[in-house]
């Protein structure tokens, strides 16, 4: 079992249940020494390192092998799993599994910002109903 840092789709627990196949506990936390980006033409994001800077998410706790397998394939090879130590609201640093962007698709990347709250109120139902990650997991 290991933790799960989430900073962008899979922050929303409807779908981090729908993706991992079950619910799971979770806690606001940051990871330092990265930067979070919109990938351009998409409404989800992508972090790479970045010293100095922080990205806010979502940690999922206690994530098993099986759940880790469908959330691999949801991410596809956009992304590859990455062992990283996130600060939790207490500012206990805890280690985890984040999705960070292939540096062979590093030109997918925007310069711009991403919002959870944008996507909420915007992209989320055209992401759950367009992203062929989704197809990957049945």
């Amino acid at each position: 079992m290991s933790n799960l840092f989430a900073y962008g789709t899979l922050m929303h627990p409807e779908i981090m249940t729908q993706v991992s196949g079950s619910p799971h506990d979770s806690s606001d936390a940051t990871l330092p020494d990265y930067i979070r980006k919109s990938l351009k033409g998409e409404v989800y994001p992508a972090i790479i390192e970045h010293v100095g800077a922080t990205v806010e998410g979502v940690l999922y706790f206690d994530i098993a092998p099986d759940a880790f397998c469908r959330l691999d394939k949801f991410e596809g090879p956009l992304y590859v799993r990455t062992g990283v130590v996130v600060i939790d609201n207490g500012g206990k640093r805890l280690a985890a599994q984040t999705y960070v962007l292939n540096a062979a698709q590093a030109d997918r990347l925007s310069n711009e910002d991403w919002s959870f709250d944008t996507f909420l109120n915007g992209g989320k139902g055209a992401f759950q109903s367009t992203y062929q990650g989704f197809r990957k997991l049945d």
